[in-house]
């Protein structure tokens, strides 16, 4: 703004006099107003004005006469509108010089001095000074990680329920759709605890009946008979047995819950225009896999004492004692207790087997034939498993991509092999699937008494009481990816939405642009090659703002209305699986390059994505403070336009490197850039150690790949804007 007012005071100056307004600024081409003026004046003289030393014939006189005032009501006609339209530019220019008048600069200096600390000297201590208003009055302690982004978007969250209550009451006034009545019906069930209260625990325990019961080998005693004695199996138990691991997975799989491991349809990252089937290991059930790890040598009876083992198998083991005193078992039973410690012992098992993906994150991506998974992990019948899955009768040659590698799967195999060896085995392993998928479930259930660890654990899936808005807003904004956002479009109006989402995508275009000159520019890749893969990685990158496609049309909105049941829980647990298993019907498809990659994608965080190039910048972040068209533009870039700059730096961290311009994996980097790289990183590991008191190099490490996304996001934002 400085700069715009010292080139143009040059331009127009106002005096101010109270007898008389005049213009003596110097204008562009070097000739001033009042020059203007005398100029003006003489062209009066030469055309229309009598000279007492030349004087017409009187002849003439008349209509020499009648001529003159026509031209001089002309030329004071042209002087009044240039001195006019000279003076609302004069005007004009004033004013937009001055510090801050515009609706738009007084509210954005507004939201900038509400998160300040003007008590603070910003020499003494800028973090304070920055940010020291917010955190004293929009940090929520409810939350671990509490930032501004997370309050943007539960302010957005808040926006869409109160909308969803007043569709359910009847007082909406904006016309809705069917997926849109559907997810304010959902959300009606979800937050009505009263109703949950009383339906209890019934419903729950009508799903684990449909798997099939709990442990029922204890029940019915029919698990000693076979042990004890050489029973004679008919053809068709001879025939259910063939399957009967593979059918128990399947089971969990059609509820969206995914035991042992994960299966499914993603983009193939050696070809991103192509879609196969993919398997990955699953997380344990608490979530953190070092919490698992122990300095010897764990065992079942370990962990039935619960006096020995890491501390994570001691309370799963009260855990399940307590789920199984809920379904009617004696918890003091040795038998029964024994059997919750086999099936803790096989969680912890296939935990401590698995890559070392999660905590190194090495890409280890690999794709193997049908005929090849079935040799390095006979145990479990990929072929019909598979089959079954996708619903068609796979070839042996089906490429199967293994995701973090095939290190973990033949040990998951030899794992489920030993337990195949007894029927004892297949009782544990097949009470270990449904134990996942029931406790996973659970979550959807509101009993009146929830004491004790169980209901600790299941807080882990629902989060806390307190959380319980946010609980249904995620969950539904899953199971209604199109409907629920598109409420919250309407709220703020379609026509500011599209503008809004237009202006951001315009900051993005231009942060690409500045981008690309950026890695054109850089030392760091010292070959031609590395620096061509580079600049066409950043140039080649897809942006998705806002929403996708699909939620600007009512007809693909309505599709999702079919997820509503009549229940809570059967509405969570069936509108979840109906998205998993469209997501199944990708197989045979080739990538839309119109997909977003989330199946929350309007509702969710920014995020990059690697095996296809792209970023995508959800519906609830275009929002005050991050951006808006009435905030000004370097506001807009220093909030949307970090974030939009961060998630492209990630297509240069750990795993991004190891994709290419369209995605795919591959050698993408000479080794030499390689090195440039790894020292660059080591200056931000050292500089963000130094800026903690205990100069931790390990949590520096950690959050190296942020740290760089943070800094290169704000600097590539910076230099758009300036």
């Amino acid at each position: 703004m400085t700069r715009e007012f010292e080139k143009n005071k040059k331009v127009y100056k106002i005096l101010n006099n109270q007898n008389s307004l005049a213009f003596s600024v110097q204008s562009e081409n070097g000739v001033s107003l009042e020059e203007g003026k005398q100029a003006t004046s003489s062209l009066l003289r030469d055309t229309g004005q009598s000279s007492r030393s030349h004087r017409p014939p009187k002849e003439a006189t008349t209509s020499h006469s009648s001529s003159s005032k026509g031209c001089l009501l002309l030329t004071t006609l042209v002087v009044f509108l240039f001195v006019t339209l000279s003076f609302a530019i004069a005007t004009f220019l004033y004013y937009q010089t001055l510090p801050c008048t515009s609706e738009k600069c007084v509210m954005t200096a507004a939201r900038l001095l509400k998160r300040v600390d003007q008590s603070v000297e910003p020499c003494d201590d800028f973090y304070q000074f920055a940010c020291g208003g917010w955190i004293n009055q929009s940090v929520n302690l409810k939350y671990d990680s509490w930032n501004t982004l997370y309050e943007t978007q539960r302010t957005a969250h808040d926006q869409i329920v109160q909308a969803m209550h007043r569709i359910n009451d009847g007082s909406y006034t904006l016309p809705t759709n069917d997926g849109e009545r559907a997810a304010a019906k959902m959300y009606e069930q979800c937050m009505d605890t009263d109703t949950l209260e009383q339906t209890g625990l019934t419903l729950w325990e009508r799903f684990v009946d449909e798997l099939g019961g709990w442990m029922p080998e204890l029940k019915n005693g029919f698990l000693e008979q076979e042990e004890s004695f050489e029973i004679e199996l008919d053809e068709d138990e001879k025939k259910r047995r063939r399957f009967e691991i593979e059918d128990i997975i399947l089971s969990a799989f059609n509820y969206s819950v995914f035991p042992l491991f994960w299966a499914g349809v993603e983009v193939n990252y050696l070809d991103s225009k192509r879609h196969l089937i993919t398997i990955y290991e699953q997380l344990p059930i608490l979530l953190s896999p070092e919490k698992y790890h122990y300095d010897k040598e764990l065992t079942p009876e370990m962990i039935f004492g619960k006096l020995e083992g890491p501390p994570v198998t001691r309370a799963l083991q009260q855990v399940g004692e307590e789920l199984a005193a809920v379904l009617g078992f004696d918890s003091t039973d040795e038998k029964v207790r024994m059997m919750i410690a086999n099936m803790i012992y096989l969680e912890y098992q296939i935990t401590i087997a698995g890559s070392t993906f999660y905590k190194e994150k090495k890409e280890r991506y690999t794709v193997v034939q049908l005929r090849e998974l079935q040799e390095i992990a006979p145990a479990i019948n990929w072929h019909y498993f598979l089959s079954r899955l996708v619903g068609e009768n796979l070839s042996f040659s089906e490429p199967i991509a293994l995701k973090t590698g095939t290190q973990w799967i033949p040990i998951l195999s030899s794992i489920v092999q030993k337990l195949k060896e007894s029927r004892s085995g297949v009782a544990v392993l097949k009470n270990y699937v449904k134990w996942k998928t029931i406790m996973f479930h659970l979550a959807y259930a509101t009993p009146k008494c929830k004491d004790g660890l169980l209901w600790m654990a299941v807080s882990l899936y629902s989060g806390a009481a307190s959380q319980r808005k946010e609980f249904c807003v995620l969950r539904l904004s899953g199971i209604f990816p199109l409907s629920l956002p598109s409420i919250l479009r309407k709220i703020d109006g379609i026509d500011h939405t599209e503008k809004n989402v237009k202006a951001v995508q315009n900051i993005a275009d231009r942060i690409q642009e500045k981008y690309s000159e950026m890695v054109q520019s850089s030392n760091l890749f010292s070959d031609p090659e590395t620096r061509k893969n580079v600049v066409e990685k950043v140039e080649n990158m897809t942006k998705f703002i806002g929403y996708p496609d699909a939620m600007r049309s009512d007809f693909e909105m309505e599709k999702e209305a079919v997820r509503l049941h009549d229940s809570l829980f059967w509405s969570m647990v069936l509108g979840s699986s109906s998205v998993y298993k469209e997501r199944l019907q990708r197989l045979r498809l080739p990538v839309n390059p119109r997909d977003w990659v989330d199946t929350r994608p309007a509702i969710s965080v920014p995020a990059h994505n690697y095996e296809r190039n792209l970023i995508q910048i959800p519906f609830d972040s275009l929002r005050l403070p991050y951006s808006d068209e009435h905030q000004m533009d370097f506001a807009n870039y220093a909030g949307i336009g970090t974030i939009i700059g961060h998630e492209f730096t990630h297509a240069f961290d750990g795993q991004g490197k190891l994709h290419g311009p369209t995605g795919n994996l591959g050698v993408w980097w000479s080794q030499d850039s390689q090195r440039k790289f790894k020292t660059r990183e080591q200056c931000f590991i050292k500089q963000y150690a130094g800026l903690m008191d205990s100069h931790d190099m390990n949590a520096a490490k950690e959050g190296l790949y942020e740290n760089i996304a943070d800094h290169v996001g704000l600097k590539v934002a910076y230099e758009v804007k300036i």
